[in-house]
């Protein structure tokens, strides 16, 4: 048993909302009951101790006044910590999208010392289809990295790609939305496909107030998109016919793939495309 003022959250806690109808639920039965569980957590070099697994339970002690938690004590280093914080609350289907995608990247972060940045780029270039499956490139051991630590959650490279990756270009008022709990992924992003954000919001506001379905919200996202005049064609035609251009360009100049330098221009260059073109604000 472990005084409740000498822990502390973890920082890099992937779980980033804590619904406070739950906390007080939670807190209401300790009161009746006592305290149930336990709490997993490291000592740090002040004499304090880290949570690494049980923040709302620990809160919800603190708000129902009690002065000490069960604990379990053991060692972990900072990315074991944040695994274990990880596995406990996927195998509870606890984490959003969202929180689920930012615990990994950091994970993936610390696993292999590099930025975000770099590591959503080797996900998006180098974990490409086409890229994968040519036997002229052998995999970097930073994407076999990935893999493998996607693979420990059940999660595919091209799910992780495609769909985790998606959430972090979301706008910030379906991020927070689906962070609550009060949005599921897929409308969220069904919603994004909405540009003009005035039509975004009233529609967020539609599905919060009336509890829309999927089916319901991609109707209206169909229904809002048809209201939108078409843009003038002249404005966007130069920029796809280069676009174009620059594609039969790039199918014709094979030989640069077997230049180093030029290579790597091309897939940081590529990279760049790829965030750019992300659906999103």
């Amino acid at each position: 048993m472990l005084p409740v003022s000498q822990l502390q959250p973890n920082p890099q806690q992937p779980r980033r909302f804590f619904s406070q109808a739950g906390i007080d639920q939670l807190a209401a039965s300790f009161q009746k009951d006592g305290f149930r569980g336990a709490l997993n957590v490291r000592q740090l070099a002040d004499g304090s101790y880290q949570i690494v697994a049980g923040e709302r339970r620990w809160r919800a002690a603190k708000q129902a006044g009690l002065k000490e938690v069960r604990c379990i004590v053991e060692e972990y280093s900072d990315e074991d910590a944040l695994e274990f914080a990880l596995v406990e609350n996927l195998q509870r289907e606890d984490l959003s999208k969202l929180e689920e995608t930012e615990g990994i990247l950091t994970l993936i972060e610390s696993r292999l010392g590099v930025s975000r940045d770099q590591a959503i780029s080797v996900i998006q270039v180098e974990g490409h289809p086409d890229r994968l499956t040519r036997c002229d490139v052998a995999p970097s051991d930073a994407i076999l990295e990935i893999q493998s630590i996607l693979e420990a959650f059940n999660i595919s490279l091209q799910t992780f790609r495609t769909k985790n990756l998606r959430t972090l270009s979301l706008p910030d008022a379906l991020k927070q939305a689906h962070l609550e709990g009060q949005l599921s992924y897929s409308c969220a992003v069904e919603i994004s496909k909405l540009k003009d954000a005035s039509k975004r919001s009233q529609l967020l506001n539609e599905v919060l107030e009336q509890k829309l379905s999927f089916r319901q919200v991609k109707e209206r996202v169909q229904s809002l998109k048809a209201d939108t005049p078409p843009k003038v064609e002249s404005e966007h035609q130069p920029i796809l016919d280069e676009l174009d251009r620059t594609l039969k360009l790039a199918k014709q100049a094979k030989t640069i793939l077997d230049k180093p330098q030029k290579r790597k221009r091309l897939e940081k260059l590529l990279s760049q495309l790829n965030a750019l073109l992300e659906p999103g604000d």
